[in-house]
């Protein structure tokens, strides 16, 4: 698998246009992913109601349309592989696939990479679209419930060392401080490295992000020059390779017992971690962490922003 640099492309009207065998995309009530999802081409469509947003029956998309997956287990592992069963991803004269990440999580886009690792498709693209703002400023919020569980996702479960003198986690720095916190709470003993977004999406979005950090006590005390990293909020192969850079980086200074990768950040960054992972980190003393919780807002941004195309290729 390589770090495509500058492989992303814009979602143009003509890309848009461009015939795919299979759309995917998890729905909500944000209007970038719904207006996505009308204008993108493909032989079948899909909307995936994720169980993460809670919606009933009576708030499904308008039929006759697309094609519904619902009903879905809650596992990321369980939820992705019943998922793309039943968008016919089973059958063999699928040859291109393209997933909105917009709306999905971020643990469903890692497992959508893995999936894909192992079952590849001859043509296979992640599109994701910003947004205009967050809907609330500083103050959005992304999970609606206070129990957080913080554990590993499934299938990117590293074989850690017992001994845990130098481990480090890898945190991608986003709008929802209370789940960093949750997260550095949880690896108490580990360096915390932080990976920014910068540029970000928009000229506030850096600004925002760093006052809801600064509501994390724990990362305001982390001040070395070698812990924080910056990368493009909506390149995930620059995420990837800046990923590359940094662990190796930190351990040409001390050989890191444990390595644990925390994406919260935008989805593209979670895409990126997802593609440094598969490519470095497999069978080795690393792991992708997630602070999970049972419900996530439906609607988090206003207006519609720039659409990227992200070709994925595994080697």
């Amino acid at each position: 698998m390589e770090f495509l640099i500058d492989s992303k492309r814009l979602l143009s009207v003509d890309e848009k246009q461009r015939n795919r065998d299979v759309f995917i995309s998890a729905y909500n009530d944000n209007e970038r992913v719904k207006s996505t999802f009308d204008e993108v081409n493909a032989s079948r469509k899909f909307w995936w109601i994720l169980p993460d947003y809670g919606y009933n029956t009576d708030e499904y998309p308008a039929a006759p349309g697309p094609e519904l997956v619902d009903l879905l287990p809650e596992n990321e592992a369980e939820l992705v592989i019943e998922g793309l069963r039943r968008s016919g991803l089973a059958d063999p004269d699928v040859k291109s696939v393209c997933v909105d990440i917009t709306g999905f999580l971020h643990p469903h886009i890692l497992l959508l990479l893995k999936y894909f690792k192992a079952n590849p498709v001859e043509e296979l693209e992640f599109i994701y679209t910003e947004p205009g703002h967050y809907s609330r400023k500083v103050e959005t919020r992304f999970s609606l419930t206070e129990t957080v569980t913080v554990r590993q996702v499934a299938g990117f479960e590293g074989l850690h060392n017992p001994e845990m003198d130098h481990d480090v986690v890898v945190i991608g720095i986003g709008y929802d401080h209370s789940l960093i916190g949750q997260v550095i709470a949880n690896k108490e003993s580990a360096r915390v490295v932080q990976l920014h977004c910068f540029p970000s999406l928009s000229a506030d979005m850096y600004q925002e992000s760093i006052l809801r950090l600064d509501r994390v006590s724990a990362v305001s005390t982390q001040n070395a020059v070698d812990l924080n990293f910056f990368a493009t909020a909506n390149d995930p192969y620059v995420t990837a390779a800046v990923l590359d850079e940094a662990v190796t980086l930190l351990n040409s200074k001390q050989r890191i017992s444990n390595l644990y990768l925390s994406p919260l950040s935008t989805k593209p960054q979670a895409l990126g971690f997802g593609l440094y992972y598969l490519a470095r980190l497999e069978g080795r003393a690393a792991s992708m962490i997630y602070p999970f919780t049972e419900r996530y807002s439906r609607e988090t941004s206003t207006g519609v922003g720039r659409g990227w195309v992200y070709p994925i290729v595994f080697n």
